[in-house]
């Protein structure tokens, strides 16, 4: 599920790039990610991860504001329902201004909206070729989901 349309075409060389074929048990969806989250809930579909990687502040369709230092646990709540039992969602963020601790209540906050648990599994460090200069503003919390 993808926020805007400038990412849809380095999506497939990103996966087939690290290794994961690019078949037919990976959709690409454009759109509004709260409508879509909803919708997946309600068909009930589960996955074995679920990534939310947000802007660090959006502006919808419906003009309201976004920002991942208020709203990420709402964001959170809305993808626990797709994770199965066992299963991962991984959380990320660049916003400098967030620090990894208030990242970490945001998203235990959600969990605890969603009435699903979510135990802090790693923190993943960026990867060894992703270019910086200075301190990593990345925030990667991946969590287990009972």
């Amino acid at each position: 599920l993808i926020w805007t349309k400038k990412w849809l075409d380095r999506i497939e060389g990103q996966m087939v790039e690290n290794g994961i074929d690019f078949d037919d048990r990976h959709d690409i969806i454009f759109g509004d990610c709260f409508d879509w989250l909803s919708r997946l809930s309600k068909r009930g579909e589960k996955f074995d991860i679920v990534i939310l990687d947000p802007p660090s502040t959006s502006v919808g369709k419906k003009k309201k504001r976004w920002s991942v230092k208020k709203d990420m646990d709402e964001l959170v709540q809305l993808a626990c329902p797709l994770v199965k039992k066992g299963g991962f969602l991984w959380t990320s963020t660049n916003c400098a201004s967030l620090s990894v601790d208030k990242f970490a209540q945001l998203c235990l906050k959600g969990f605890t909206d969603s009435s699903r648990v979510g135990v802090l599994d790693r923190v993943a460090p960026m990867p060894h070729d992703f270019p910086s200069i200075g301190p990593q503003n990345v925030k990667n919390l991946v969590w287990r989901v009972d």
